[in-house]
Formats: C-alpha cells, sequence, structure tokens
C-alpha cells in the first residue's frame, strides 16, 4: 500500500530553520559588507561541471537542473541560506501563510505583484496547475514522488491506472485548490513539518504556455516563461549560459546582480585559470597544487563547506549476479573509501560508510549520535567479511555460475564523461581486478544518457548520488523505496522480503512520534540497503569554494540554495 514514505508528523522532525546540523551555532558565516557604495556594473560569473539539459521544471530535475531553477523560477517559499549561513524559509512568490491549528492546511496569499517576465500575473490558478500536472500518471513528473502521501489524494491521483481500486482519484482530486485569484490552499494527508522545505523543491509553470508548448517547453529559452529574479539571456548548452536580472520580478528593485554568467568549465585546471584571470568569480575544487596557486593571488575568500549530497554506487537487483547480496556486497567492500578519497578527492571528502552524511539530522541531534555511530555499516561488514573475494565466489556458486570471477561479464556506467569519471571508472576497474580478480567493462556514457538507462532497468553498475530536498534521514532512505521511491524496484531492481521489509520499516518511521524511535527505524533501514549491497555509499563532496574578494552577499548552507538575489560586487578593479 502506497502509505508514503515522506510523511513525517510536525513535532516529529522538529526542524529548526536555523539549525544547520546539530545543536549549537553550526554556521558557516561567509562575510558581506555593509554599505552602498557598490559597483556600477554588477556581474557575477560562477563556474560548473555540468550542463542544464532543460528548462521544464515538472521533468527537468537532475542537480544542474534544479540550481538554475532556483535563479530562474520562485514557488510560494524559499529554502536559502541567509547572511548568518543559517538555512531559512522566507516568503518568495506568496508574501505570506498560515498553518491550520491541525497542521494539515497550509493556506498562502500570494504577492499582488508577483508576476511572469511577460508581464501575466502569477495566480493561484499557476501553482494549483503545477500540481495537477505532478499528478498526473501520463505526465510523468520526475519530482511527483516528493508529495507522494504529503498531499490529500495526491497518491490516489498519481497511481491511478484505471485497474486499482485503492488509487481512484483524478489530479483535480488533490488537495490543491484556489480559494481565489491569489490565495491558494494545500491540504495534507497529515501534519509534515518540512512541508515548505518540500514546496521549494516545486517551481511552478503555466497553463496557457504549457499547453501552446507541449514537449517542447522548456527546451529553449523561448519555450519557457519565469517568474524568478533572473530570465536567461542565452544558451549555448555546454559551454555557457547567461542569465539577465527579470525586470517584471516583484522584487526586482532590490536585486542588485545584473547579469549572471554559467560558465561549464569541466577542467580543473581551466576553471582555476578562468578564476585567476578573472573571467568567472567562483570555482570549488578541492585539488591541493590549484589550491596553493589560487591562494598565492591573495585576492580570493577560501569558504569551506560540508555537503549533504552522498555519492554512491548502485547496483541492479534483477541483474544475474547482482541479484545475489552476496556478490553485491563483494563489489561493495572490495574497493578502498579511504584510498578513494587520497586518489581522486585529494583526501578532502567525507568518507562514507553509510549513506548519510556527517550533517544529517533526526530532529535537533545529529543522526549519528542518536545511533552511537553504528550507521558506519560499511565498516561493520569489512570486519564481518575480511575476504570480499570468498564472498563473491560464494555467491557465484549459489547462482551457479563458473566460480572463476574472471569469467563474468559486468558492466559500469560513468554518470558523465569527464576526465574525473573516467578517472574515477579506471580506477574501481583497478581495485576490483586487483580485490576480486573481476574485470569490468566500462561504459562511458554522459549525464543524462546514464539516467535514462536507470530509468529503464538497463544497467549492471551505475554511479550515482542524490542532494536530499530536506534534513533528515528519510530524505535519502525514501529514495529507494521499492514501491515509489525515486529509484524504486523497476529501477533498483530490489523486491523480496529484504524490500518488503524496508517499505514498513519506513513506514513505521513515519507514523512514529519519538526522534530517538525513528533514528533506530533508519537504522535498521540502512542496514537493509547499505547492509544488503543495494547501493555502496562512498564519499560526500567537502566544498573548498574560492570567492573573488569583491563578491558580497554570498550565504551558503548545505541544506539551502544560494541566494542569487542578495549577491552583489563590490571594488571590482
Amino acid at each position: 500500500m502506497k502509505n508514503k514514505k515522506l510523511i513525517i508528523i510536525a513535532i516529529i522532525l522538529s526542524l529548526s530553520v536555523s539549525t544547520l546540523f546539530g545543536c549549537g551555532n553550526n554556521s558557516i558565516p561567509t562575510g558581506g559588507e555593509k554599505g552602498t557604495e557598490i559597483d556600477n556594473e554588477q556581474v557575477f560569473a560562477f563556474r560548473t561541471r555540468d550542463p542544464v539539459l532543460g528548462l521544464n521544471p515538472i521533468l527537468n530535475t537532475t542537480g544542474p537542473d534544479n540550481g538554475l531553477q532556483t535563479i530562474i523560477l520562485e514557488t510560494l517559499v524559499a529554502d536559502v541560506a541567509d547572511e548568518n549561513g543559517n538555512a531559512i524559509i522566507k516568503p518568495a512568490a506568496a508574501k505570506d501563510w498560515k498553518i491550520s491549528d491541525d497542521g494539515t492546511v497550509y493556506t498562502f496569499n500570494i504577492r499582488d505583484n508577483a508576476c511572469w517576465n511577460d508581464g501575466v500575473p502569477v495566480t493561484a490558478d499557476d501553482f494549483v496547475y503545477t500540481f495537477r500536472q505532478m499528478a498526473t500518471p501520463a505526465v510523468g513528473s520526475t519530482n511527483a514522488w516528493l508529495f507522494d502521501g504529503i498531499i490529500l489524494n495526491f497518491t490516489e491521483s498519481l497511481y491511478n491506472d484505471g485497474k486499482n481500486p485503492e488509487y481512484n482519484k483524478k489530479p483535480e482530486d488533490i488537495g490543491v485548490r484556489a480559494v481565489d485569484e491569489k490565495t491558494v490552499e494545500f491540504t495534507l494527508v497529515k501534519p509534515c513539518g518540512y512541508f515548505l522545505e518540500l514546496l521549494d523543491g516545486a517551481k511552478p509553470i503555466r497553463q496557457d504556455k504549457y499547453e501552446e508548448w507541449g514537449k517542447e517547453y522548456g527546451s529553449a529559452i523561448d519555450k519557457v516563461v519565469v517568474n524568478g529574479p533572473f530570465v536567461i539571456e542565452s544558451w549555448n548548452q555546454n559551454v555557457q549560459m547567461t542569465l539577465v536580472k527579470n525586470e517584471k520580478y516583484w522584487d526586482a528593485d532590490n536585486v542588485k546582480l545584473q547579469k549572471i554568467e554559467r560558465k561549464v568549465l569541466e577542467d580543473t585546471a581551466t576553471a582555476a585559470q578562468a578564476l585567476i584571470n578573472g573571467e568567472v568569480d567562483e570555482i570549488s575544487t578541492n585539488d591541493p597544487d590549484w589550491q596553493k596557486v589560487i591562494e598565492q593571488e591573495s585576492r580570493f575568500k577560501l569558504i569551506k563547506s560540508p555537503g549533504n549530497n552522498p555519492e554512491f554506487l548502485g547496483f541492479n537487483c534483477s541483474n544475474k549476479y547482482f541479484k545475489n547480496k552476496k556478490i553485491r556486497l563483494a563489489f561493495s567492500l572490495s574497493y578502498d573509501r579511504e584510498k578513494y578519497n587520497e586518489d581522486l578527492r585529494e583526501g578532502a571528502d567525507e568518507i562514507l560508510y553509510s549513506l548519510m552524511p556527517a550533517v544529517t539530522n533526526v530532529g535537533d541531534k545529529l543522526y549519528s549520535e542518536r545511533v552511537n555511530g553504528k550507521n558506519e555499516i560499511i565498516k561493520t561488514l569489512k570486519e564481518k567479511y575480511p575476504d570480499p573475494k570468498a564472498l563473491l565466489i560464494e555467491g557465484l556458486v549459489e547462482e551457479g555460475f563458473d566460480p572463476d570471477p574472471s569469467k563474468m561479464e559486468v558492466r559500469y556506467a560513468t554518470r558523465g564523461t569527464s576526465e574525473f569519471s573516467k578517472k574515477s571508472a579506471e580506477w574501481l576497474l583497478q581495485q576490483w581486478q586487483e580485490k576480486l580478480g573481476v574485470t569490468i567493462t566500462i561504459d562511458m556514457m554522459e549525464w543524462n544518457i546514464m539516467w535514462d538507462k536507470v530509468d529503464e532497468g538497463d544497467y549492471d553498475i551505475c554511479t550515482s548520488g542524490w542532494g536530499p530536498y530536506y534534513n533528515d534521514p528519510n530524505g535519502l532512505l525514501s529514495i529507494y523505496d521499492p514501491a515509489d521511491g525515486y529509484f524504486d524496484s523497476s529501477k533498483s531492481g530490489w523486491t523480496g522480503p529484504d524490500a518488503e521489509k524496508y517499505s514498513e520499516i519506513l513506514e513505521e518511521a513515519d507514523n512514529c512520534s519519538d526522534n530517538q524511535k525513528r533514528a533506530e527505524l533508519f537504522l535498521e533501514a540502512e542496514k537493509l540497503l547499505v547492509g544488503t549491497g543495494v547501493v555502496a555509499p562512498t564519499y560526500c563532496q567537502t566544498h573548498s569554494t574560492y570567492l573573488a574578494e569583491y563578491i558580497q552577499g554570498y550565504y551558503i548552507n548545505p541544506h539551502s540554495q544560494l541566494d542569487y538575489t542578495k549577491i552583489y560586487t563590490k571594488g571590482r578593479k
């Protein structure tokens, strides 16, 4: 039964928007100067490794896509970092809102001067239409699962195939309605303490243009309308996207930047040189050699921040080999995560023995603290299985295969064709050759192609990762719910008793009123997901960001978005 895994009572989660990753002052102050003497020309250029795939917020939801949508589209609220580095929910398209006493009805009042970039007012119907599209099965919204079991009747509409009487609702039946032209109301199944955080990930579309352009919506800059602080001026997909200030934005007078340049620079050397030459104002790199070169310039601020998005390997559990958990675990345990970090990540990132990065909370305490570090499941398994090759051979015999690992035929899909993707894949190939006697075939493929393969279940091992939409273990564990997670059983191939038990544990955690008990339930879920090798967590990037000293108003938090409306330049030479 799809009783959804994202439901948690508000008092359970107890997420304070001023809490970063635990008790105390854990914010990341990044500075910003007060005063009005700013540069006449306001341009901010930043480096990214990955191109934007599309501009349709219903369908294009990769990390790069989401990052861009934060700049050009605005939902009712915004989850951003404030000047102290704290995560806050601030009013966006909605000027204010109220929550019913029982926590199940949210009513948002949309700003009178909120409008799209073509001057058409933003209305309650825009959000009603957006969520109805998300709840329409044929649309295939990639973010719809976020509201599965959260919004009233959303689940019953999203999974309505006309056959199962349990899912018998239509999109117009979901708990999203226009009270009047500027008031939109959401009715939830039951209280959800992070509903506002979820809303930030659901950017709006406009019905007239969505119907006019159809499948072409978001395919080009003239096939999208936006209501955020910036609009796209030009888009060369693998090179650069240039954005300019949206003069129709409701708060345009307080947006200082006139232009943003989003430059795709995969190579670290190229990016570092671009920073030094003044071609970009910001890059992130953990390369010690280039860090030294940049720091010698004495013109850049260094901002260090932990990440909240784990990188992991995904195994296709329907594959003839990887349906066996011993074989999956052999691959997971046989590569040296410490060495990976040293060889490929310059020793700067967080090594993961759990799916959860260190900054993950359960309520007002870190998850790792609540479970006394027992979430480091990979360490425990390495002690239990010191010889992963022997474990592999056991699995091969159980499945009736030749016990010689060199006879295996395994393909590894990369998430991109960059130099790092190539080095990482070759590094894993060498590790598995040395430790297991297996020679894998590396399939180099672009980011979007790999995700298409995952969607189709057409892979053996894939490079994967996830940025959670809210700060709670459920934000990561729920993506592997076999019934309705993003990596459901059709993508992961994970079925059977372990998968069924996993769903039951997540459902129990949803309805638990004790944060300590919830943490313990999440640990049990991790033991099934990580402990049986469905995923193999590897690392979480620790960001070292170099920022030109004249950039001000740049505030970051691992659980929130960068607020581009606050950025400006002062003293650029």
